[in-house]
């Protein structure tokens, strides 16, 4: 079993359970002001390049964190409104475990909201028989709830997940050998075909 599939025993007892709550309602830890440039405070993208990071499971987040600072996916975010540049994996690899674990309860206590966005109708049909076939084992429910490390998909920006979906692919990201099965003969009319369908399950 692999480091990203375990939380540490040190999380699991700094973690205490949640309830999801609005933006409005959590008492963010200071260590988020760091994520607020990129994520927001309420942890909902505004961002077609972002993904929504709020109400997607403590497990998963906490398995990205681990992600991001053993440089196992992309450290660069590049494409922010004002031309910032941040390496996610520097800013992440610097936290201790309490400011990962405060980061962890807070966003995964955060009600999760789908992104806006059009649907191309004939892609989304398409889709659904790829997302059956390849995606439906580990990412249930057409991809609207999140599994231990199975994020959820539904109501995730295209542009973020289609660009994911072709890291992965590419063996730029760190992804469980089954996954790697299934995504390895996508084309690129298939991960297009899959991201308009989770944009049309969330609508």
């Amino acid at each position: 079993m692999t480091m990203f599939r375990l939380i540490s025993a040190v999380l699991i007892s700094v973690v205490t359970p949640f309830i999801l709550v609005s933006a409005a309602d959590a008492q963010a830890p200071g260590v988020a002001d760091r994520c607020f440039g990129c994520h927001t405070e309420d942890g909902v993208t505004d961002n077609p390049n972002i993904p929504t990071i709020a109400g997607v499971g403590d497990f998963y987040i906490e398995n990205q964190l681990t992600i991001f600072a053993e440089k196992a996916r992309p450290c660069i975010t590049d494409f922010l409104p004002e031309g910032e540049v941040v390496n996610k994996c520097a800013l992440i690899g610097a936290l201790s475990e309490s400011q990962r674990a405060a980061l962890v309860e807070y966003f995964a206590g955060l009600d999760f909201e789908p992104f806006e966005q059009p649907v191309d109708a004939a892609l989304a049909e398409r889709g659904a028989v790829i997302h059956a076939e390849n995606c439906e084992r580990c990412h249930t429910e057409n991809g609207t709830v999140s599994m231990d490390d199975s994020a959820i998909l539904a109501g995730q920006p295209k542009q973020y997940l289609a660009r994911q979906l072709r890291n992965f692919r590419a063996g730029k990201r760190w992804q469980l050998e089954s996954m790697a099965a299934e995504i390895e003969d996508l084309e690129d009319d298939d991960i297009d075909a899959l991201v308009n369908f989770y944009a049309g399950v969330a609508q």
